[in-house]
């Protein structure tokens, strides 16, 4: 089947955990972003936020990379910094990249392989999906 990393701000983590959830139960594997939150963030010193930081980032760009396609949750059309930076990643290494809800941004559209509301739509969208002939 296949595999898809999940891109979203922190505040969907709820709307995350259920859309994965229903993906896993089509047979998608599903690569979830590090929306932890913990109460002791604001006793950390500036320089374990940075650490925590750059282990949550590279390794979401790690699970991207083993990625077929990126899904951005981008629910009310909110992406923030964040989830900006993995859809720029995504691109770069020419993932397929799906959004739930039309982008209004025109660097981001212009960068959209497709939507969905459901991840019934999205398993729809992925096997749509062909091969490019060599030549095109």
């Amino acid at each position: 089947m296949f595999t898809v990393a999940i891109c979203c701000s922190k505040r969907f983590k709820k709307e995350e955990r259920k859309f994965s959830v229903r993906l896993r139960k089509l047979g998608v594997n599903v690569y979830e972003p590090p929306l932890h939150s913990s109460n002791i963030w604001d006793k950390l010193e500036e320089s374990d936020k940075l650490a925590f930081a750059a282990g949550a980032t590279y390794r979401h760009f790690h699970k991207i990379r083993k990625s077929d396609a990126v899904f951005v949750l981008n629910v009310d059309g909110y992406a923030g910094v964040s989830t900006n930076m993995e859809i720029g990643y995504a691109a770069a290494l020419d993932k397929r990249i799906y959004f739930l809800q039309k982008d209004d941004d025109y660097p981001r559209m212009i960068l959209i392989d497709g939507y969905a509301k459901t991840p019934e739509e999205l398993v729809k969208l992925l096997q749509q999906v062909q091969t490019p002939d060599i030549l095109d």
